[in-house]
């Protein structure tokens, strides 16, 4: 090994690389491929990338990493990764709310089902094998077969055609199958051959902002094949749209770094989906790949400096079909990528295809539906007109900026149930943790609910949802959001007011886990940007609380949401008629409508065209509406539909 080179040991996940002396852990664990969370892009903002440093020599302490870590914790070797420049060979340990990589993903979503027309199909040919009489070349008699046997139904007047990555294919298949094949046809263009009988198979893709959710289909029948997710690599550039915009913009290459790691991500899922499907990569013939607007301009390598600065304005947001190839995915080797138009800078294609799987733009009646995220979209359904919104609801959903947060991974809290005692702290149901240690001793956790059944190590979004509305209710945070200081089962923290969920000695950890007054904080920032942005959604289209008949929650988040604490806690606004439904993954669902029908992709652009958009900077009183929606309403009964 150089001199200059440094080695890193990752423990316990057992991966090792060699990078330059002067080198952050966190550039290392990029370079090993171990994925740690990093909210604010590796700048020391926000806290998530703490490594415990086993061996070796690292820089100095930073002020980041005495504003985030306490003494006891430096003195234990804890350490921020972005801030800590290797000296030396080092041993460190990952601790699990660290990684990214084992997050529970939705990949599910509710979808109705759609006529099969894709842009591809499969048709079958046998073909004159060549002689001395016949000097035709391979691709002219396979074209001239095609339209012998399909004739119109090909639809092709203008003849048949092929690119060279496609004639490469053809020459060494046709004489291996004897010259019986395959052709799948995207228009007049061969994109693919295989051999008899092998149906053209497609990709779907949500490219969320934290997770890429993937789904192969029949592109004959439209059965799916196979489904999986996996966590968006660029999260190691920052969590948020606008982190990731930032280290596309200003840092030297940053662009390309932020499009291999997601294009990679891609091509690896779509691989592990097509071995689990039993089918070959080069019969996925077409894919489709929905995301917000800064996903699909990170993906395409579009410039984003524009997205990032008022007035937003994306480089395009027209319907796009680019070759597979230039997206470094290995599908046939003539197939596209349809990527579905965007509606405006902060709302992509992503929110098309939620407003189409819920089947928003055909209600008959008053609909909202929100796609809760880091960035949430939301759209208003009235008499046939379609408005949207989008608002920066932050990454508290996803466990960042809270102090014991975490992604929904096991050993994450994901539930919870306060109760109150009669003449002392009681005992807890089985298998619940007790916090009677906690100041007071008449307040109880009643029920945890944990990914995964095991010990709790952190608590994720919809835990902290769920916990911030039971302290609501039992009266221990008021109407402003504040934790009530003197009330039995508050103590005073490190940093204020907290309430114990589960004491260290019943953690996988041993560390206490609180819900802490900064915690609530940014739930109420979250909720109250939602809500505020429903509001002003209502008031824009002159639509009475009464009308609304229905709200549709989508997405990951939303999936494993508690409807009753986000009603409690304002995060979903109160209507008095209203059904409230979660429908998991619509993004996903609309992405595999729009592959399976060409009539579902019309249908997307029309959404697109029609639907108008609320700009909420400029909203009048929006502020106003933001102060309000953060305050703590009395606690209210209510109903949820499924």
């Amino acid at each position: 090994m150089a001199d200059d080179l440094c080695r890193v040991d990752f423990e316990p996940v057992g991966k090792r690389v060699d990078v330059p002396a002067g080198t952050t852990l966190l550039e290392a664990a990029r370079a090993a491929g171990v994925e740690l969370a990093s909210v604010c892009g590796g700048h020391g903002h926000c806290g998530r990338c703490r490594l415990a440093v086993l061996a070796g020599a690292i820089s100095g302490q930073t002020e980041a990493d005495r504003s985030f870590l306490s003494a006891s914790e430096l003195a234990a070797g804890q350490r921020l990764a972005c801030q800590a420049r290797l000296d030396s060979d080092v041993r460190v340990h990952v601790p699990r709310a660290s990684l990214v990589t084992s997050q529970r993903l939705q990949v599910a979503g509710a979808a109705a089902d759609v006529a099969v027309d894709p842009a591809v199909r499969g048709w079958q040919a046998e073909v004159t094998a060549p002689s001395l009489t016949d000097h035709r070349a391979d691709f002219d008699r396979v074209a001239a077969a095609l339209e012998t046997e399909h004739g119109p139904a090909l639809g092709t007047a203008a003849g048949l055609a092929a690119g060279p990555a496609v004639l490469r294919q053809l020459s060494p298949l046709g004489r291996r199958t004897g010259w019986r094949l395959t052709a799948y046809v995207r228009g007049n263009e061969v994109v693919g051959f295989a051999a008899p009988g092998r149906a053209p198979i497609g990709l779907a893709v949500d490219l969320g902002t934290t997770k890429i959710a993937g789904y192969l289909a029949d592109l004959e029948t439209g059965a799916e094949l196979a489904a999986a997710g996996v966590m968006n690599p660029q999260i190691a550039y920052g969590e948020d749209v606008i982190a990731r915009l930032a280290h596309a913009v200003r840092e030297p290459g940053g662009a390309g770094q932020l499009a291999t790691a997601v294009r990679a991500a891609i091509a690896g899922l779509a691989g592990e989906l097509a071995a689990e499907a039993g089918v070959a990569r080069d019969q996925i013939a077409a894919a489709c790949v929905v995301g917000n607007t800064a996903m699909h301009h990170l993906l395409l390598g579009l410039p984003v400096r524009q997205l990032a600065v008022s007035p937003f304005v994306p480089a395009t947001a027209r319907p796009l079909d680019v070759p597979a190839s230039d997206l470094d995915l290995d599908l046939a080797p003539g197939a596209f990528v349809r990527l579905p138009p965007c509606v405006s800078g902060f709302v992509g294609a992503d929110h098309v295809a939620m407003v189409l799987a819920a089947g928003l733009d055909q209600a008959d009646h008053v609909a909202i539906g929100l796609d809760i995220g880091t960035n949430t979209e939301i759209a208003l359904s009235r008499h046939g007109t379609l408005t949207s919104a989008s608002c920066a609801s932050g990454p508290a959903f996803e466990g960042a900026h809270i102090r014991h947060g975490m992604r929904a991974a096991d050993g994450a809290i994901e539930g919870v149930r306060l109760a109150r005692t009669e003449g002392g702290a009681g005992g807890a149901a089985d298998g619940a943790v007790n916090s009677a240690a906690n100041s007071g001793g008449d307040l109880r956790v009643a029920e945890l609910r944990v990914v995964g059944g095991g010990k709790p190590v952190g608590i994720c979004g919809s835990g902290i949802v769920d916990a911030i509305a039971e302290l609501h209710r039992t009266g221990l945070l008021n109407w402003r959001g504040r934790l009530v200081r003197d009330a039995p089962g508050v103590r005073q923290g490190r940093d204020g007011p907290e309430v114990l969920l589960a004491p260290a000695a019943e953690t996988g950890n041993g560390t206490d886990i609180v819900v802490t007054q900064g915690d609530v904080d940014e739930i109420q920032l979250a909720k109250g940007a939602i809500a505020a942005a429903v509001r002003a959604l209502v008031t824009a289209t002159g639509t009475d609380d009464n009308e609304v008949a229905e709200v549709v929650v989508a997405g990951a988040f939303g999936t494993y949401l508690n409807l009753a604490s986000a009603l409690d806690i304002g995060l979903l606004p109160r209507f008095p008629r209203a059904t409230y439904r979660q429908v998991g993954n619509a993004a996903g669902a609309g992405a595999r409508a729009m592959l399976l029908s060409a009539a579902q992709g019309d249908r997307a652009r029309r959404i697109a065209e029609q639907i108008g958009y609320v700009e909420l900077t400029a909203f009048p009183g929006f502020q106003r509406l933001f102060a309000h929606a953060m305050q703590f309403d009395e606690p209210q009964t209510h109903s949820t539909g499924r």
